[in-house]
């Protein structure tokens, strides 16, 4: 984001989330950029989403956004029981245990109850098993529902493959790239990739 835009922009924050993100500084985790936590939050907002399913929580960042400053409710999964016990350890800190329910699995293996419906399914995990992540749990969203996937420029590599040295960079980078194939030509959903954060796609089911 330009230096104007994070001048002249709202900041969404406060004492705990500045913590949130102090502690992933120190630890190197990966946690999504500004500009796209902000674009979602605006989209929860402007849809009146009630429900979001996220995959992926990290040490809880995205989740605790979506739930301080909307009024949906997240139900998140992870599996790295690091990861897990650190986003618990968030959540409890910033008070929205009734607002963020916390699952340690493997989203691949979990099994959601089958009446469970949202409103969104929110993809930022392993990049390399987007695609499963989709068809596993597009069952559970809503009609007119959302899916926003995140990471989809992977820090410029998706364009630009000639930067890529190392053969599982590579790799990773193909299965991006055909996981972008798939929501651009799904003829389920209405999918645009934006150049938002690290690419951020939001597929609408139609």
């Amino acid at each position: 984001m330009s230096d104007y835009l994070n001048q002249i922009n709202p900041k969404r924050t406060n004492e705990v989330i500045d913590k949130i993100l102090a502690e992933a500084n120190t630890l190197g985790t990966p946690i999504i950029r500004d500009d796209a936590i902000n674009f979602i939050i605006q989209i929860i907002k402007s849809n009146k989403t009630k429900q979001v399913l996220e995959i992926g929580s990290a040490i809880g960042y995205s989740a605790i956004m979506i739930a301080s400053f909307t009024e949906a409710n997240v139900l998140t999964i992870e599996r790295d029981e690091a990861s897990y016990l650190r986003a618990k350890k968030n959540i409890v800190l910033a008070g929205l245990e009734s607002k963020i329910t916390l699952v340690l699995a493997d989203a691949l293996e979990y099994q959601i109850s089958e009446d469970f419906q949202c409103d969104l399914l929110f993809i930022d995990a392993s990049k390399s098993s987007y695609i499963r992540f989709f068809e596993k749990y597009e069952k559970h969203l809503n009609r007119n529902g959302l899916i926003i996937s995140d990471n989809l420029l992977f820090r410029g590599f998706v364009e630009n493959t000639d930067r890529i040295e190392s053969r599982n960079r590579r790799q990773l980078v193909g299965k991006i790239r055909k996981f972008n194939d798939y929501i651009t030509k799904n003829q389920n959903y209405d999918s645009y990739i934006y150049g938002i954060g690290d690419g951020l796609s939001i597929s609408i089911k139609k």
